[in-house]
């Protein structure tokens, strides 16, 4: 298998502005592998949000070039169709129901998989609807399956929305600050079986955190963005408490 047939995602010389010069990101190049576990780390308003949007099709970029799947981001017209299902994306804000069950929630993530009206009346397969509640039992809400999600907590919806992206069986899925309402433990918890979980159905991860410790306990490779530049890249054990104090003064 070639190194170009073995990568998920490629960006080259990505650079992007919001307004006009005032560069939100500069020179961004990185490849993820198939299957790789890849975490960008940064303070609030290095671009890391931005950089995730770019490489899950979200966004595009002035210059520079995004390759998803094996497939080019053309310039205005976005990522293939038929690739957008096999692209996971979990936001900041979650982009829940909040007035239907967390099981619901879950089962909306095989939408686009599922052809026919009955889907979208609420009407899912058996085999979809057990697939949904294990994921909800995998990560330790199984008993919130039938709850309303506005009486979740900010954890218990998180893993609501990471249980809906793994029910869309995507190759890759792009993560923004999605642990943010969980505590240490419990993120690392979560973030280490779905580590696990990549390897075991072959997905690839971005994940956008600001936690070092977090990171540093997670042991995924890692790049670090400061002020829109890559500044470090390398395993989470060479990201360093040094380094840490250097790239968040």
């Amino acid at each position: 298998m070639s190194q170009t047939s073995a990568l998920v995602c490629k960006a080259e010389g990505i650079w992007f502005a919001y307004r006009q010069t005032q560069w939100v990101l500069e020179e961004i190049n990185l490849q993820v592998p198939t299957e790789g576990f890849l975490t960008i780390l940064g303070p609030s308003g290095s671009g890391k949000t931005t950089l995730v949007k770019i490489l899950a099709g979200l966004l595009q970029p002035q210059q520079g070039r995004v390759e998803l799947l094996g497939s080019p981001i053309v310039k205005g017209t976005g990522l293939d169709p038929k690739f957008r299902q096999r692209i996971g994306y979990i936001p900041q804000q979650l982009g829940l129901v909040r007035g239907i069950t967390a099981l619901e929630n879950v089962l909306l993530g095989a939408l686009a998989r599922m052809p026919g009206p009955l889907p979208m009346l609420g009407l899912y397969p058996k085999d979809e609807i057990d697939r949904a509640l294990g994921y909800l039992d995998f990560l330790g809400i199984a008993d919130k399956a039938h709850e309303q999600v506005y009486r979740l907590s900010g954890g218990e919806r998180q893993r609501v929305a990471i249980a809906r992206t793994l029910l869309q069986n995507p190759q890759i899925i792009f993560a923004d600050e999605f642990l943010s309402d969980l505590d240490l433990p419990r993120a690392v918890q979560i973030l280490s079986a779905m580590r696990d979980l990549a390897r075991r159905e072959k997905i690839a991860f971005v994940v956008n955190l600001h936690e070092i410790l977090l990171v540093q306990k997670l042991g995924s490779e890692v790049v670090v963005l400061k002020e829109g530049r890559i500044v470090r890249r390398g395993s989470a054990r060479e990201i360093t408490t040094a380094l840490s104090r250097e790239v968040f003064k």
